[in-house]
């Protein structure tokens, strides 16, 4: 009997089983049944080698041998036919019938014919199985490209379905009582029935050993230059597994294979359409969602000044990448890590060059409590400690000024929905129970004499074992940072439309909270929408407030920050030089005008100029500008005690 099906069926459990049988002598597989002679069959296993130790175990067990004489036995055989090795193996066999499986079959049709000429009363059990099952199991096999040799096929749905015709064209040839197709999904959760099929097809008595495949040797094993081929998870099993009959379908996605495929499923039985869509299908559709997204934001960047429109392609793409980032790799409220908000290359929302923002990931609830220690080094001009609510709401918050510390400036922070009763040493921070992330501020007069501040976070109580990544997750991730995305991008240009409507008069400060911007709390915000041609510059002239942190900085259509690596953009208290009374002059223009108080617009004629005083002390000094040509700078100045 030969056993046929392609690779990745369940032919290796299938001859397990039916080498049960005391009527019946299995050898695993020989890879004798493509070949008309030996010599060919030697021709091709000299580059296939690991395949020549099936024949070699096969006279190790019928004539003892050892494999240095199995290896000779084998080559003394290259001047046979493959039909004379058949008939010898027969002879050694005695009554039993010899049962040969050989997955390759499926690519020689012309050798099944072959073997149905050469012996007219031979039996061919065909196993099928689904083909979403073959296809994942492929994909993940060691190796499988060598399955594919010898055929047309260079895909495993092509091995799938036209081994499977071929196979079904052959053994239309055959009388009926030839043959018999069962499958896969049958032997392993209804074992004893489909054994009993296959007995009727041999016309031996059925054997309850032929559901015992883990039972004794069978030939699974052997020496090396010796060794089965076939699945190597068998050596790992002890019994028939019923689940293993849908396993491999929980990564399939039927959208993958065409109309023949699934055509000739349902011949089989199954119903490819029906196989729920696995979870990375899910991943795949959200992406598609997000970036079909970006792509409609792109559109919505359509503004009357090239640059601002580049700056907007640019500012969409760091967001992208910005918001995919936060929502899939520090999203597990319950394994909190900070990380970093903003920096150079990734600016929302009127970032400050002179502030490092960390962010962590949480969920107050009942019973949840986070610690977060840490130190606060001496000198530092500010640090704040931030809730942010669901839908973006400003939460609780404290600065440095209410977080105890000892005299090295160390400090524990928790972090509750609950009453938290505080220890010694110890701050509390309470919510309100619907906050998702805690964001931490430290802001700088001189970056390079002072120290960053030093965070841990942690998660108190009994913590989950981290998952690994799934696809729910990862999908979950994927539309928050979508949704994230369009908010940002959506205020950010809203924002500016409503400046440039005439919402705020140009070349005027305006006071203003920002809450919709994700602010600080403690800052007191001055925004002015300037604009001025070329050969001119904008002045500002205002007075220090008494303030904690004061500073000028300039931002584009998108609420970033310039470029603050290459350009001054940004001055702040300690950087302004003003008179004796605080009073200051700052000049905006696109190239060194000579004075000290020069901000760089770097190519930009329009934008927005931020004041932010921190903890600032009585009202807020007022900011005067005034437009000028470059060539009366200097006569506009000349009043000017600092500038």
């Amino acid at each position: 009997m030969f056993v046929l099906g392609v690779a990745r069926s369940g032919t290796t459990l299938l001859r397990l089983m039916l080498a049960g049988h005391p009527r019946l002598f299995c050898p695993p597989e020989m890879v004798l049944a493509p070949f008309e002679t030996m010599a060919e069959r030697h021709a091709l296993l000299e580059r296939r080698f690991w395949e020549k130790g099936g024949l070699r175990r096969t006279f190790i067990e019928l004539e003892g041998l050892d494999v240095a004489a199995a290896k000779q036995r084998v080559a003394d055989l290259t001047a046979l036919g493959v039909d004379d090795v058949y008939r010898l193996l027969n002879q050694q066999i005695g009554d039993r019938v010899l049962v040969d499986k050989c997955p390759h079959l499926c690519n020689y049709p012309s050798a099944i014919r072959r073997l149905g000429a050469w012996f007219p009363n031979a039996r061919f059990l065909w196993i099928v199985r689904n083909p979403g099952s073959v296809i994942r199991s492929l994909q993940n096999v060691n190796m499988s490209e060598a399955l594919f040799e010898g055929s047309d096929y260079t895909t495993a749905e092509q091995l799938w379905r036209g081994g499977n015709q071929a196979i079904a064209a052959c053994v239309a040839e055959l009388p009926k009582r030839r043959w018999l197709r069962i499958r896969y999904e049958d032997l392993v959760t209804a074992p004893a029935p489909t054994m009993r099929e296959v007995c009727g097809l041999l016309e031996l008595e059925y054997d309850d050993a032929l559901i015992q495949p883990y039972e004794g040797d069978r030939m699974r094993s052997g020496p090396k230059g010796a060794r089965a081929v076939g699945d190597p998870n068998t050596s790992t099993r002890a019994r028939i597994e019923p689940e293993l009959a849908d396993r491999w379908l929980s990564g399939f996605d039927h959208r993958s294979v065409d109309a023949q495929t699934k055509a000739l499923a349902r011949e089989y039985g199954y119903d490819l359409d029906s196989i729920p869509l696995p979870g990375l299908s899910e991943v795949s559709r959200v992406m598609s969602e997000v970036l079909a997204d970006v792509a409609k934001l792109e559109a919505t960047i359509d503004l009357p000044d090239d640059l601002h429109n580049l700056e907007g392609r640019r500012f969409l793409l760091r967001m992208l990448f910005a918001t995919v980032e936060t929502f899939t790799e520090y999203s597990d409220a319950d394994w909190p890590r900070f990380h970093a908000v903003i920096g150079p290359t990734r600016k929302m929302f009127g970032d400050c060059p002179d502030a490092d923002v960390v962010r962590t990931r949480l969920s107050l609830g009942a019973g949840r409590r986070y610690r977060v220690s840490g130190r606060i080094p001496p000198g530092t001009v500010y640090v704040g400690c931030l809730l942010h609510r669901r839908g973006g709401k400003i939460g609780a918050h404290l600065n440095d000024a209410a977080i105890v510390r000892d005299a090295d400036g160390r400090f524990e922070l928790l972090v509750s929905a609950e009453e938290i009763e505080a220890g010694p040493g110890v701050t509390a921070l309470k919510g309100e129970g619907d906050e998702t992330e805690l964001v931490i501020r430290q802001y700088f007069g001189q970056r390079e004499a002072e120290a960053p501040i030093e965070l841990e976070v942690e998660l108190l109580g009994e913590q989950r074992i981290a998952p690994p990544l799934d696809p729910d997750t990862y999908a979950k991730g994927l539309r928050n940072a979508g949704r994230m995305l369009a908010t940002i991008v959506e205020r950010s240009l809203m924002f500016y439309k409503f400046v440039t409507a005439g919402g705020l008069p140009i070349k005027q400060f305006h006071s203003g909270s920002g809450e919709r911007l994700f602010p600080t709390p403690d800052n007191h915000y001055q925004v002015c929408w300037y604009r001025f041609g070329p050969d001119q510059a904008f002045v500002v002239r205002g007075k220090l407030p008494q303030a904690r942190y004061f500073s000028l900085c300039l931002y584009n259509v998108w609420l970033e920050s310039f470029d603050y690596t290459r350009h001054q953009i940004c001055l702040n208290h300690t950087q302004i030089q003003a008179d004796s009374n605080g009073e200051f002059t700052v000049v905006l223009c696109d190239r060194d005008p000579g004075v000290g108080n020069w901000l760089d617009t770097s190519g930009h004629n329009a934008g927005y100029i931020l004041a932010r005083s921190l903890l600032h002390e009585g009202d807020a000094p007022p900011l005067r500008t005034q437009t000028v040509w470059m060539s009366e700078l200097s006569d506009a100045l000349a009043g000017d005690q600092a500038s």
